[in-house]
């Protein structure tokens, strides 16, 4: 019995010992896990930061920032490209919230943002309205391009734009009051 007794205690201070192995092992599985992912959000990081020092502004057209304030409106017509709802979401973000013009978007695109359902067929027509068409497309895994065309109510351009990796806020500062 005591031989029993001592043979059961050894294996049960190996199983221990295996144990103390085991969770010595996944601890430094994880540590290693945890270094892989700060270095690789580290390197994510640095390569937003380079993409986003290459940011350009190329307005072509710009007859509408000494003119602002001749209109009461700005409609959305179309936001097509690549997240043309998180687009959407932005600049209706910033424009309800930062803008003297009345921002009006009948799009369905992202419901959550639709300001109108219909509107009157004449009212994109009027003079102190403006049409505001925007298209992104992303260049690299990070950087994005973006054009930005106003209209009037003639359908004569008074904004067009072209911009890589500049912020909504900054593209949409003409129709803001914020640029000029």
């Amino acid at each position: 019995m005591d031989a029993e007794a001592r043979m059961l205690d050894a294996s049960a201070r190996r199983a221990q010992a295996a144990t103390k192995v085991l969770q010595a092992q996944r601890a430094l599985i994880r540590e290693e896990q945890r270094r892989v992912q700060a270095s690789r959000q580290a390197t994510l990081s640095e390569a937003k930061q380079r993409e986003w020092e290459h940011r350009r502004a190329e307005v072509k057209i710009d007859r509408l920032t000494p003119h602002l304030e001749s209109y009461s409106a700005i409609v959305l017509t179309s936001v097509t490209g690549v997240n043309a709802k998180q687009s959407v979401a932005q600049i209706a973000e910033v424009l309800s919230t930062e803008n003297g013009l009345d921002f009006v978007n009948p799009l369905k695109l992202k419901r959550k943002y639709r300001t109108h359902r219909k509107l009157d067929p004449g009212f994109v027509y009027r003079p102190d309205v403006l049409r505001a068409s925007f298209h992104r497309e992303t260049l690299h895994e990070f950087g994005r391009f973006v054009h930005l065309i106003v209209r009037d109510h003639r359908g004569k351009v008074v904004y067009d734009a072209r911009f890589e990796n500049v912020h909504f806020a900054e593209m949409l500062a003409p129709l803001t009051g914020a640029a000029g």
